[in-house]
């Protein structure tokens, strides 16, 4: 485990007050759950799922909605994020979060329900599609989660990295006799430098000999 310690000032603007806080990350191994679902709550915001006692609320009801009181939250992400549109500053109206809850224990029944093809009929029309009433556990509204939008994540069927390539001696394998490729043929330029300089610097000077015969041929009296 890392640990790193960072210093955290912050000014008010208006009374030019700071205050100074201490901030410890703590780097532990990463706990690899084999069963991830995530869902998304409408009627939430991020700022407000932050705290404990929230995401605690969050875990029970999601917590009978998978049978499974073995959950962890891995992830919370704004709706915004994922290309949300900014909701209008009325009450009622919420940006939305996406929750990221893993297990070791497999999918309840009721998930299992998002691997049908009924499930991707139904969500395909557009239509707002209701949560199935026996799989309804969110005690508190703001809970509730947009049943279309949820996804399950089954890391026991992803494909294993690729090995770590071995490190060589770092000489190349002997490959035999090089046979360079022949000179190209050589290129006549004269062509380009006609077309390049001689036809421009012809057309210069006819400019000049027309430019000279308006200016003195061609004035009033001559």
């Amino acid at each position: 485990m890392q640990q790193a310690n960072n210093k955290i000032y912050a000014i008010n603007k208006h009374s030019y007050e700071t205050a100074r806080d201490l901030l410890v990350i703590k780097v532990v191994p990463e706990k690899m759950l084999l069963y991830q679902a995530e869902f998304f709550m409408q009627l939430r915001e991020v700022e407000k799922v932050l705290p404990s006692s929230v995401q605690s609320e969050i875990k029970q009801d999601l917590q009978k909605l998978w049978n499974n009181e073995a959950l962890e939250i891995v992830n919370i992400t704004n709706a915004l994020d994922r290309g949300g549109r900014v909701p209008l500053p009325l009450a009622g109206h919420y940006e939305g979060v996406y929750v990221k809850v893993g297990s070791n224990k497999y999918f309840s029944s009721c998930l299992q329900r998002v691997m049908t093809p009924e499930y991707q009929k139904q969500c395909a029309t557009g239509a707002k599609v209701k949560v199935p009433g026996e799989c309804n556990f969110c005690k508190i509204p703001s809970n509730c989660i947009t049943w279309c939008k949820t996804e399950l994540f089954d890391l026991t069927k992803l494909e294993p990295a690729p090995p770590v390539p071995t490190m060589g001696s770092g000489i190349l394998e002997d490959g035999g006799y090089f046979d360079p490729p022949e000179s190209p043929p050589s290129r006549d330029y004269f062509p380009d430098y006609i077309v390049t300089l001689i036809v421009p610097l012809i057309i210069a000077i006819l400019l000049c000999l027309l430019l000279a015969y308006i200016m003195y041929g061609r004035r009033e009296g001559v």
